[in-house]
């Protein structure tokens, strides 16, 4: 079936030629090719855009594409992600309605959807598709490409509350980890203490018959949730918190207000409290450009080469040259 390609052009974003250059951002080089990958990732996040406003959603730039927004006007050179933050109401709806709201073929990631992340993401679709209406909906990424969703939630008001509630969240994570290293470890002689603990502590019954990680994450996605309240004056990303010790609490009324921001040649919401969030994440000096890390390889695309090279080796192989992705 022949593509509308007039349509298409005129529905995505519009990037000069120039933005799909080889360039040099504060001293790093960036390829062509992740700035095709930065183009469908604005793209995924201009649909769930839609979605949010369609439903009287809030969102908020975070982390690496909050201080993006802020210093640089867009990505951060070095970065190859977009996320994004919602207050927990938000987040529940958003993937409440996600699954209708999506184009066909869109992959959602969440807890309710069956993953054992704590944190949610939509991706625009689940492999890499170099067909003629995908390359150019995505400015020719064949990638999968999607952004990450952090639920914000309320930090306990009482200190004693919140000590005892964060270290049973770190106990379950850590739980969660060992689980991660080694897949047997719900079956040995050494974990059933644990698996008892955890059992008389959250009042619940494990069953050795399911995934014990995802019964766990259920969990730790209980008991962030356990204080919905607005009285709370600290809210915390504590399902990104866990998993990286580390506390980074922000006041609510950061939350209170948006304020677009250009980012790139489209304009997004950040926290209208964005120096306080920015300074809690990278220091009162986070407009000085310092390579922050990331939580994962770049670029994110590599992991898909070496896919796709291993596919093509087996295809060649098996004496088939003629492979479709």
């Amino acid at each position: 079936m022949a593509i509308d390609t007039e349509k298409i052009i005129r529905q995505r974003i519009n990037f000069p030629d120039a933005f799909f250059r080889d360039e040099i951002r504060e001293g790093f080089f960036i390829e062509k090719k992740m700035k095709h990958a930065w183009a469908a990732q604005m793209e995924v996040l201009r649909e769930m855009d839609r979605i949010c406003k369609k439903n009287g959603i809030r969102y908020f730039a975070d982390s690496g594409t909050l201080l993006g927004a802020v210093r640089h006007k867009g990505f951060i050179p070095w970065d190859d992600d977009i996320d994004i933050a919602m207050l927990r109401e938000d987040y529940l709806k958003f993937f409440s309605v996600a699954e209708k709201e999506l184009p066909d073929g869109w992959q959602i990631l969440d807890i309710a959807h069956g993953s054992d992340q704590l944190f949610g993401r939509i991706t625009n679709g689940d492999k890499y598709d170099s067909c003629a209406e995908h390359m150019l909906r995505f400015h020719g990424c064949p990638y999968v490409v999607g952004i990450d969703i952090f639920p914000i939630d309320n930090v306990p008001s009482s200190e004693e509350e919140e000590r005892v509630w964060y270290i049973i969240l770190k106990y379950l994570q850590g739980l969660i980890y060992r689980l991660s290293v080694d897949r047997e470890a719900w079956r040995a002689e050494d974990m059933k203490e644990d698996i008892k603990k955890v059992e008389e502590i959250c009042h619940v019954k494990l069953f050795q018959n399911k995934s014990l990680k995802f019964q766990l994450a259920n969990l730790i996605d209980g008991l962030v949730q356990v204080y919905r309240t607005e009285e709370a004056e600290e809210l915390e990303l504590a399902v990104f918190d866990i998993a990286r010790d580390v506390r980074y609490k922000y006041k609510r009324s950061w939350y209170e207000e948006s304020i677009l921001t250009p980012f790139e040649n489209i304009m997004i919401p950040i926290p209208a409290g964005y120096h306080g969030v920015l300074s809690v994440l990278y220091g009162n000096d986070y407009m000085v450009p310092k390579r922050e890390g990331g939580d994962h390889e770049y670029p994110f695309y590599k992991k898909q080469d070496l896919e796709l090279q291993k596919l093509h080796i087996e295809r060649k192989e098996n004496g088939n040259n003629h492979a479709e992705f």
